[in-house]
């Protein structure tokens, strides 16, 4: 076999379409004529083929002999033959292919189609981008969400939020093998996460967050070796997180919120070492942190917050994570102390520990953390003194240590936390003065110290932008401070149980944008009559109780338009109440004037406070009927649902929106016993109008109010029957009408009260017999009734003459029952003596020796007695 062709280089080739194809040509023995015979088929016209054959190749075929010519005229022909089938052949595989491509993009966009005909959107209008999925469109230019490679296979399908309601089921996940992100996130999806998902072997992020998937995370994800990024955050999902995942050696981000997991963190979740991202809080994980989790050491932000997770922290967390900036465990049961290797984490920016067990102080090196942003230690044990290294953190912007039990003194060098917006101290044991340098503080938006033990004068706040000021239940003494006239920003003011005297600047009314002002339980004094009209249209909550203010009901009232609770009780306030203040707090929920000097009669206009729903007037000098009282207090008519009643600030701290919530509490005597209500006053529905000199009779439109939890109306001179339907009022656990001159009978209705707990009608003129039955049986205390000449039966001694009386008829009980009692023990001993007797005669009966027996021995006797009475003659 010899190779014939022509040397390439002895050809001059246009650069044109040239395709070389190498062949051989059998053409027997070699000659010294023969060359390389190079044949090119060539990619253009024929005219072009034939002049390259007749130029380069006959002059040179026409030089050799006729035979060797004749060999290679016949090699061409038979070699251009072979050409022609290859050709014929290349052009068949290249049209395959096209056609393989166009099958491979009409099968993705089949399988999408199909997926798509399985859902319901939630969105009629239409605004869905998958309402661009036609077969009359092209997949990858007019499809919205979907992008393809070069070849024409879709890479990425991404359709966050388009309202999506359906399943997973029916996704060809085979079709998508060149598939890299999936993004179905923000829809309506239920059922399992399939396993065949791991079919998609070049899927790089897969994003199923905000659904209602179920079923568990599928152990078949940890075969996607090339993924980076798992979210499946909001979804009630349930289960174990599965081992498998740590097979996922590319991962970066794992985010598992709100997934309903639970059972221990899997320790081969440690073995992630590309993971910078981990976030598995809001579930009910359980055990503490795996030891292998100081492995990932490219961790940067770490949220297991709102678990059931114990133990201690390892300090090797920190030591091993030197690019970590977000660390966030809030919402557990971590015991210990917080480990002084925290200091070595130089990059943190938020640290979040707060509602733990944690004890022990707060380590010196907390102060190495010079770009800290944020730190929440409440809610844990932390004890001993606040370092002074905290005023290092001069990027700190919001320091919460609240509900701990730190003693000692706030360090002066606090005044150093120049970018400080929020700092909260309260509800330790911190005492002494606070150091002057707060007043450094420039950027403070929220400052709260209440429930301490602090003393001295409440120092200068330099802060402009302060909007929530606490300094409640400490030993402040000294006058009301007029720097807080000059924040003009403040919504929020609490300087109550202090020991602050004087009297209140004019200045304070001009804060316009105060919400809640709590001055309750101090030494102010003043005449509120005197200060004139002020601007708080937007005051919500005004506490004033237990001071020693005087003049006439507060003018400065006139424009709150939005006051829902008013407490200035405690004072000595006298006078009329106002009639414009029926019309001038239209939002009033709560008013107590307790203890006061207030008198005349009451002011129909009250009754327009259609909004109100607890009214303490007790201890003052009230006269004059209370009929037109009740007539119109819609909100006491049906039960309240809202269970908190909350004054609220929102802010924006660290480019989040953070909401200062500040709850109100009221004094109020329940059940004969003074109690604090805070967070659930707005369930508190009732009247105190006791201690005044009312009189007449109690309206019977008392009952329409069906949503009060109590009622006192003692100590006042009150006539005439208890209403009839007193009983309609269902929720009432409380009722006082003692020291009155009520008469008549107790209505029988009262028994219809099933919450009732606390009942005083002593002193009074009533009569006849008392009622009986559901919840009155169980207030068996003389006393509720007593000093009513006319009243007998349960529970007092005195029978009632006509032989109905309650004490009677449970006399009749008990010896009915004795009587009952010794019927059955009776009855006993005749079903024992005629079970005995069955059981005798049966044996005989039953059984024959026995009976031989018997009457072999009956009729020994009677031989025996029959000798006897022969003997005896």
């Amino acid at each position: 076999m010899v190779r014939h062709s022509f040397p390439a280089a002895s050809l001059d080739l246009p650069k044109t379409r040239w395709s070389t194809i190498r062949l051989h040509a059998n053409v027997g023995q070699p000659s010294p004529h023969t060359k390389d015979l190079l044949i090119l088929v060539i990619d253009a016209d024929p005219s072009e083929q034939d002049a390259v054959i007749k130029e380069d190749i006959t002059p040179r075929v026409a030089l050799v002999a006729p035979q060797i010519e004749a060999d290679v005229m016949e090699s061409m022909v038979r070699n251009t033959k072979v050409c022609l089938l290859i050709l014929f052949m290349l052009l068949i595989c290249t049209c395959g292919r096209t056609i393989s491509l166009q099958s491979k993009a009409e099968s993705e966009a089949k399988a999408l189609l199909t997926w798509k005909s399985t859902f319901m959107f939630s969105d009629a209008n239409g605004s869905s981008p998958l309402w661009s999925w036609s077969p009359a469109t092209s997949t990858c230019s007019s499809w919205s969400g979907i992008k393809c490679n070069a070849a024409g296979h879709m890479t990425q399908l991404m359709v966050p939020g388009a309202g999506i309601t359906g399943t997973l089921d029916a996704f060809d996940f085979i079709t998508f093998l060149a598939l890299t992100s999936l993004n179905l996130s923000g829809n309506h999806l239920m059922g399992t996460i399939p396993a065949n998902v791991s079919l998609l072997t070049s899927l790089t992020s897969l994003d199923l967050s905000n659904n209602n998937l179920t079923g568990g995370i599928p152990a078949a994800l940890g075969t996607l070796h090339h993924l980076r990024v798992l979210l499946l955050r909001d979804n009630p999902l349930g289960g174990p997180i599965p081992g498998s995942l740590a097979k996922l050696g590319a991962l970066q981000r794992l985010d598992l919120q709100a997934a309903h997991l639970v059972d221990k963190i899997p320790v081969e979740l440690g073995h992630l070492g590309a993971l910078t991202f981990l976030d598995l809080s809001r579930n009910n994980l359980s055990g503490g942190l795996p030891p292998s989790f100081p492995g990932m050491r490219k961790m940067r932000e770490f949220y297991l917050s709102r678990n059931k997770l114990s133990g201690m922290i390892p300090p090797d967390l920190f030591t091993h994570w030197p690019k970590v900036t977000m660390f966030a465990l809030h919402y557990n049961s971590f015991t210990g102390s917080i480990p002084r290797e925290i200091g070595k984490a130089t990059k943190l920016r938020l640290l979040s520990l707060h509602t733990n067990n944690l004890a022990g102080v707060i380590p010196v090196e907390i102060g190495s953390l010079v770009g800290l942003e944020m730190l929440d230690l409440e809610k844990n044990s932390l004890s001993g003194w606040i370092p002074a290294s905290v005023g290092n953190l001069t990027l700190l912007v919001l320091m919460i240590l609240s509900f701990n039990d730190l003693t000692g003194l706030v360090p002066s060098e606090v005044g150093s936390m120049s970018s400080l917006q929020g700092l909260d101290l309260s509800n330790n044991k911190l005492e002494g003065e606070l150091p002057a340098t707060i007043s450094s503080l420039k950027n403070l938006h929220d400052l709260d110290f209440s429930n301490n033990k602090f003393t001295g004068t409440i120092p200068s706040i330099g802060s402009r932008k302060l909007i929530s000021a606490a300094f409640g239940n400490n030993n402040f003494v000294g006058s009301f401070p007029q720097k807080f006239c000059q924040i003009t920003s403040l919504e929020i003011l609490d300087l109550s149980s202090n020991k602050l005297s004087g009297e209140l600047p004019n200045c304070l009314w001009d804060l316009h944008d105060l919400l809640f002002l709590d001055l309750s339980s101090n030494a102010l004094t003043g005449d509120f009559q005197s200060t004139g009209s002020a601007n708080l249209s937007y005051l919500e909550s005004l506490h004033l109780a237990n001071n020693k203010f005087t003049g006439g009901f507060p003018t400065i009232l006139k424009n709150c338009k939005k006051l829902v609770v008013l407490d200035i009780g405690e004072n000595y306030f006298s006078g009329l109440i106002p009639s414009w203040i029926g019309s001038s707090l239209p939002s009033l929920r709560i008013l107590r004037l307790r203890f006061n000097l207030f008198g005349g009669s009451i002011p129909s206009q009250l009754s327009q406070l259609s909004h109100l729903q607890l009214l303490d007037l007790a201890s003052n000098h009230f006269t004059g009927p209370i009929h037109h009282l009740l007539a119109n207090f819609s909100s006491m008519m049906k039960p309240q649902t809202e269970f908190n009643m909350s004054t609220s600030v929102h802010e924006e701290v660290l480019h989040l929106d953070e909401e200062i919530v500040y709850v109100d509490r009221i004094n109020v005597n329940w059940k004969m016993k003074s109690y604090q209500f805070q967070g659930t006053i707005a369930l508190m529905v009732g009247i105190d109008l006791s201690a005044n000199s009312f009189s007449g009779e109690i309206p019977s439109e008392i009952a329409n109010l069906q949503g009060t939890r109590f009622l006192n109306l003692s100590r006042n001179h009150l006539s005439g029957c208890i209403p009839e339907n007193i009983g309609d009022l269902e929720l009432l656990e409380s009722l006082d009408c003692s020291w009155n001159e009520l008469s008549g009978a107790i209505p029988s209705s009262i028994s219809k009260l099933v919450f009732l707990s606390s009942l005083n009608l002593s002193n009074n003129h009533l009569s006849g017999e008392i009622p009986t039955g559901n919840q009155l049986q169980t207030l068996d205390d003389p006393s509720i009734y007593k000093n009513n000449s006319g009243l007998c039966g349960f529970p007092l001694s005195v029978a009632c003459s006509n032989g109905s009386g309650t004490t009677e008829t449970l006399d009749r009980s008990k010896k009915h029952d004795a009587e009952i009692e010794t019927l059955y023990f009776y009855y006993s001993i005749i079903a024992g003596l005629g079970l005995g007797l069955w059981l005798w005669f049966g044996s005989l009966v039953l059984f024959r020796p026995w009976r031989s027996f018997l009457f072999c021995c009956v009729d020994r006797i009677q031989d025996r007695t029959m000798k006897g009475r022969r003997a005896f003659r």
